[in-house]
C-alpha cells in the first residue's frame, strides 16, 4: 500500500495525491523509498546534488518510516511527480453525407465537353442532382452547380457556332 492509498473495510481504495505531496499520516512502503530513492538518483544526475548530500538522503531514505520523512527528502530538489494524464471524453463525430454521383457526372461530362453532347448532359445531370442534394441531404452542391455553368457554357458556346454558321 503506497502513500497516496487508504484501507476501508478491507479494500483498498486509492485517492488522488494532493498537490504539496504525500499523505503524511501513512506510513512509507518499500514501493514508496524505491521512488524517493529514484528521484533522488535523478536530482543527482541533474547536479542537484552532490555524492554526499545523495548518499545521506538516501540512507535517510531507507530509513524513513513514513511519507512526510519521504517528501522532505525530495521537497527541495525534485519537481512532484507528475500526476496521471486526464483521460479524454471520447468525441462524437458526424460523419459526412454521401455525395450526390450525378453531380460528380455533371462536372466530368462538363469537362469533357464530347461535341456538346457533353455540355447538354451537364446540364441535365446538374439540375436533377441539385434537385436530389435538396431532398435527401446529401453534399455535392458545388461540384453540380460547376456542372451545369460549364454545360451552360458549352451550350452558349454551341448556339454562337451555328449563329455563326448560319449568318456567316
Amino acid at each position: 500500500m503506497g502513500c497516496t492509498e487508504t484501507v476501508r473495510s478491507g479494500y483498498i481504495w486509492v485517492r488522488d495525491m494532493p498537490p504539496d505531496g504525500p499523505t503524511p499520516e501513512l506510513r512509507a512502503s518499500d514501493a514508496d523509498r524505491e521512488a524517493t530513492a529514484e528521484r533522488l538518483h535523478a536530482a543527482a544526475l541533474e547536479g542537484r546534488l552532490d555524492a554526499a548530500e545523495l548518499e545521506e538522503r538516501m540512507s535517510a531514505a531507507y530509513a524513513a518510516r513514513w511519507c512526510s520523512e519521504l517528501a522532505q527528502l525530495t521537497a527541495d530538489v525534485t519537481p512532484p511527480p507528475a500526476a496521471a494524464p486526464a483521460v479524454d471524453r471520447p468525441t462524437f463525430v458526424r460523419s459526412s453525407p454521401p455525395t450526390n454521383g450525378l453531380a460528380i457526372a455533371s462536372l466530368v461530362v462538363g469537362c469533357l465537353w464530347i461535341w456538346w453532347i457533353g455540355s447538354l448532359l451537364a446540364v441535365v445531370f446538374g439540375h436533377v442532382a441539385l434537385n436530389q442534394i435538396a431532398r435527401r441531404g446529401q453534399s455535392g452542391r458545388g461540384m453540380a452547380i460547376a456542372g451545369l455553368a460549364l454545360g451552360y457554357i458549352g451550350l452558349a458556346t454551341l448556339l454562337f457556332a451555328m449563329l455563326a454558321v448560319v449568318w456567316g
